[in-house]
């Protein structure tokens, strides 16, 4: 029988980039962020502190640790998270943003989209004749994957 991984498992290891078993601060915030969590530098020092880890001593986090501090987090919501990101450009509220806009936003912050990749992504999103994407229809087809 194959011996299959949890994704906080498989997070860990991809993380450890030594194989020792441990996770540096940096690593463990990355693994964190990489299992769909969107938190500040801030939300990952409290979490270390949680588990006993004291961020500013370059504590090492082992997979027992690492799974408290994944444990702790609340799940993951995907709408929501899509819709906070989605607000940083709609700066009116209108439920709309400029194509333009929401490029730069996906190609130059957080886990940045190549153009070639953008490009894919806006030919399946509707575009409206003046040139911006609804939010609707974005979560519509981000959670349809």
């Amino acid at each position: 029988m194959a011996h299959h991984k949890d994704q906080v498992t498989e997070a860990f290891e991809l993380f450890d980039s030594d194989g020792d078993g441990n996770l540096l601060v940096s690593e463990a915030a990355s693994a964190i962020r990489a299992l769909g969590h969107i938190l500040t530098d801030a939300d990952i020092k409290s979490l270390l502190l949680k588990v006993g880890v004291d961020p500013g001593r370059g504590g090492r986090i082992d997979l027992n640790k690492f799974r408290s501090m994944h444990g702790s987090l609340p799940p993951q919501n995907y709408a929501r998270q899509l819709e906070e990101a989605f607000k940083t450009v709609d700066k009116d509220g209108s439920g709309y943003v400029m194509a333009s806009e929401f490029k730069h936003l996906l190609t130059n912050m957080g886990d940045r989209l190549s153009d070639d990749d953008f490009n894919v992504l806006l030919e399946e999103l509707d575009i409206d004749s003046n040139g911006r994407i609804q939010f609707k229809e974005f979560v519509r087809l981000m959670t349809a994957r």
